[in-house]
C-alpha cells in the first residue's frame, strides 16, 4: 500500500493486567489518538444513559448507589458470581459501546491530525469489533504476573483476579486470533521499545509501498 494520508485503525486488547493502557500510552506519545472502550463503558452507563437503564432493567435497582450511579464494585461482584449475568450486560452495552466507539473513531479520522487511531478494547473478540481494524495487537503476560497485576490494583485476592481472567477468553486465543503479540512481563522501558519497533513496523507497512 502507498497511502501516506491513510489513518490506521488499531484494536489493541489483553487480559486485566496486560498493560493495555500502558501501551496505549505509548501509541498516544508517538502521535496516535487513543480511545479507551472502558471510558466508553462509563460514559453509556451514566445516569440518564440507555446503558443504565438496560442493566436496571435487568437486574434491579439494587446495582444503584444512594446517589443514582452505578455500583461498578457491585457489577463486577455480580459478573464473579454468575458468569450467565456476563452475557446479559454485554448484549445490553456492547451495541451502545460499539456505536459510541465508532463515532469518536470517525471524527479522530476526519480531523486529519493522526497517523493512527489506537483503541484499547479488551474483550475486542469477544464483541466481534475485530473486523473494524486494520491491525489487531495483543498485549500479554505470564498469568502469575497478571494475577499479582490483578491482585494490587484492585485489592482481591489472588483467587478473586483469577476469575476475572477466567471470565475472558484465554491470552492463547487473544494471541492466535491477533495480528501482533506484544509480552509485558519486563518493565516499561522494554514495553515502550516494543511499540515502539512494532508502530514503525505497522506505518511502514500501510502507508509505504
Amino acid at each position: 500500500m502507498n497511502n501516506p494520508g491513510y489513518v490506521i485503525r488499531i484494536g489493541v486488547t489483553g487480559s486485566a493486567g496486560s498493560g493495555k493502557s500502558l501501551v496505549c500510552r505509548r501509541f498516544e506519545q508517538l502521535g496516535a489518538k487513543t480511545l479507551d472502550c472502558d471510558q466508553i463503558a462509563r460514559q453509556v452507563v451514566e445516569p440518564g444513559q440507555d446503558g443504565l437503564k438496560g442493566l436496571v432493567n435487568a437486574f434491579g435497582p439494587g446495582i444503584l448507589d444512594r446517589e443514582g450511579f452505578l455500583d461498578r464494585k457491585g457489577l463486577r461482584n455480580r459478573l464473579v458470581q454468575n458468569k450467565k449475568n456476563k452475557a446479559v450486560i454485554e448484549r445490553i452495552l456492547h451495541p451502545l459501546i460499539r456505536k459510541r466507539m465508532c463515532r469518536q473513531m470517525d471524527t479522530a479520522v476526519r480531523s486529519g491530525r493522526y497517523p493512527a487511531v489506537v483503541v484499547e478494547v479488551p474483550l475486542l473478540f469477544e464483541s466481534d469489533m475485530a473486523q473494524l481494524f486494520d491491525v489487531t495487537l495483543a498485549v500479554t503476560a505470564d498469568e502469575s504476573i497478571l494475577v499479582e497485576r490483578i491482585r494490587q490494583r484492585d485489592g482481591v485476592s489472588g483467587n478473586d483476579a483469577k476469575k476475572m481472567l477466567d471470565l475472558q477468553i484465554s491470552q492463547q486465543e487473544k494471541e492466535r486470533l491477533s495480528d501482533h503479540v506484544i509480552k509485558n512481563n519486563s518493565g516499561l522501558s522494554q514495553l515502550f521499545e516494543s511499540v515502539d519497533k512494532l508502530f514503525d513496523k505497522i506505518e511502514k507497512e500501510f502507508l509505504t509501498s
